[in-house]
């Protein structure tokens, strides 16, 4: 019983030492899984180890009785040995009693400890799920975590990419910018000349005005001494001298002729034109037709008189934002959204060029009055000029901003005028591409169309401030500021327009209504409405104006019976 006893504590001592061991050397999750797997084991063992016990024990009960009932007999036989037998018997028993009970108080003891162990399996088995929905927990943010990291990857290799176009056109600009300070140089040194010869020709032309002036004074006094007939007299030279370079008689000595100002302000026709929104609208220069582009990619021709349509220009890809005839109206040319300008022949109907080479798209073009070249602006920043000959750019022009209406100030096409989305017009020399003038802070809003007057003297602007303005392009003064209350301009492609004769300008209102104004005072003259959406274009042409408006409708205007007015040109 004693060596027995001594067994179970050794084993007792085995099994707190392994633990022991475990706890030291496994990791957290291994500790866990293998206490749990060593606790199913133990607990099968003390399971046997109780089983073997109370097997034992029953033994050790039966052993007992049956050495009782020796016992008995031999006490019944009173025998010294059988006495002395007894005695030892009894002691026997009673050693197995007590072995009996340190085997019941081990069970009890490995009964509590098998309770606590099982306590202790539940606590383990409740932090493994938890530690196991951590782990998925942690799992689910490192993923989205990884995936944020990838974004922030991508997006950091995007913004070097741009970091690195930027550059290149800072670069681009930094070279713009040296060429335009050497060009500045040269025209200060230019202007110097310029200016300098121009005092020398003035003292001259001072010295002969005053010989000359001498000259005839002399004159009338010789003329006037050689009168002899009383109340005769002689026509003044200084009366003949005092006519100037526009007077009438030198007006006709140059060829010049009266012009009739009358406004258009009845609706003759009245059409719709298209499937889709228009965008752009122009007369011929001869006036009988005109020509309407559209988000339907066509441009169509129509007849002014008839307002029947002529024919239908294809070959755009995308919207079309700008019209174009040539001097002799027999090209068109229109700009479109798909980065490229197209020429057709209007009497085949055929296209001539496609004249590709903005990333852009392009807002305007333009042809220059020999129609060998044509001049384009984008929204790519640039201003091309196209030589219709050979079918190829033979000129850009970085403009810094982006462009939304070109138009040519001389006969040769050397001087072209742009008006952009940072609200300023620049003037450019097509010979050298440079920038000649920028002229800031004329609008508020970006600049929708410019228009040369038809002495090619001043220029005409539009903006989103709902403003128009006249300027000199010897001086680059603004001559005046047009306005009008209700006036607003639609769209950012919105074209105004100078009269033939110069004397008035017309433009369309975001709310369907026609404004025109008289360049001389900036007042309105006269408002008409026929249409109920944003005008998007309007041209003048002889005696007749069309507008076009956003919602596919044109608007042929022509004359009153009224008595025009006379301005001598």
């Amino acid at each position: 019983m004693t060596m027995a006893h001594h067994s179970t504590q050794h084993w007792e001592a085995d099994i707190l030492g392994l633990f022991a061991n475990r706890d030291k050397h496994e990791k957290a999750f291994t500790d866990m899984v293998e206490s749990y797997n060593g606790l199913v084991q133990k607990l099968s063992y003390f399971v046997e180890q109780n089983k073997l016990l109370e097997t034992t024990a029953a033994s050790s009960k039966e052993q007992h009785d049956k050495m009782a009932r020796q016992v008995t007999v031999l006490r019944e036989q009173g025998s010294p040995v059988n006495q002395k037998r007894s005695a030892e018997l009894e002691a026997q028993i009673t050693s197995l009693k007590d072995e009996r009970t340190e085997f019941y108080k081990t069970q009890g003891t490995n009964a509590q400890r098998l309770l606590d162990m099982n306590d202790l399996l539940r606590d383990k088995d409740t932090t493994l799920a938890q530690n196991k929905e951590d782990i998925q927990r942690l799992g689910e943010s490192n993923g989205y975590l990884a995936h944020k990291n990838q974004e922030l990857v991508d997006l950091v290799n995007e913004k070097n990419i741009t970091i690195q176009v930027i550059q290149d056109e800072l670069t681009t600009l930094q070279l713009e910018m040296g060429k335009l300070d050497e060009r500045q140089r040269d025209l200060e040194r230019e202007n110097a000349q310029l200016l300098q010869r121009w005092l020398k020709k003035m003292n001259e032309e001072a010295d002969r005005m005053n010989a000359a002036n001498v000259f005839l004074e002399n004159a009338e006094q010789q003329e006037a001494a050689t009168l002899s007939l009383p109340g005769q007299s002689a026509p003044s030279t200084r009366s003949m001298r005092s006519l100037g370079p526009e007077s009438p008689t030198q007006s006709s000595w140059r060829g010049g002729s009266t012009i009739f100002s009358i406004i258009p302000q009845i609706s003759s026709r009245k059409i719709t034109s298209h499937d889709s929104e228009v965008n752009t609208v122009a007369m011929s220069n001869g006036g009988s037709m005109f020509a309407t582009g559209s988000n339907d990619k066509k441009i169509k021709i129509w007849d002014v008189k008839t307002g029947s349509l002529k024919s239908t220009l294809t070959g755009c890809l995308q919207a079309v934002m700008c019209v174009s005839f040539n001097a002799t109206d027999e090209l068109l040319l229109g700009a479109s959204n798909d980065n490229a300008a197209r020429l057709w022949h209007l009497g085949t109907g055929r296209p001539r060029h496609t004249l590709t080479g903005h990333i852009g798209k392009v807002f305007s073009a333009r042809f220059n009055p020999d129609s060998s070249k044509v001049v384009s602006g984008s929204h790519d920043r640039t201003i091309k000029v196209w030589d219709l000959q050979k079918g190829y750019c033979i000129r850009t022009m970085f403009t810094f901003a982006s462009v939304n209406d070109v138009c040519l100030l001389d006969f040769d096409g050397s001087t072209i005028a742009s008006g952009h989305l940072d609200n300023n017009v620049r003037f450019w020399d097509a010979r050298s591409g440079n920038c000649v003038k920028e002229v800031t802070g004329i609008h508020l809003g970006q600049i929708t169309s410019i228009c040369p007057s038809p002495d090619g003297t001043q220029i005409l602007t539009n903006s989103r401030d709902n403003t128009l303005r006249i300027l000199d392009v010897r001086t680059y003064e603004t001559l005046s500021t047009l306005h009008a209350d209700g006036y607003k301009t639609g769209t950012n492609w919105s074209k105004a327009c100078f009269s033939p004769d110069g004397q008035y300008v017309v433009s369309g209102s975001a709310d369907g209504t026609l404004y025109y104004w008289s360049t001389r005072d900036g007042t309105v003259e006269r408002t008409v409405k026929e249409q109920f959406s944003p005008i998007v274009g309007v041209s003048w042409s002889n005696s007749s104006v069309v507008s076009a408006e956003k919602d596919k409708t044109v608007v042929i205007w022509g004359t009153t019976a009224r008595r025009p007015t006379v301005y001598e040109k």
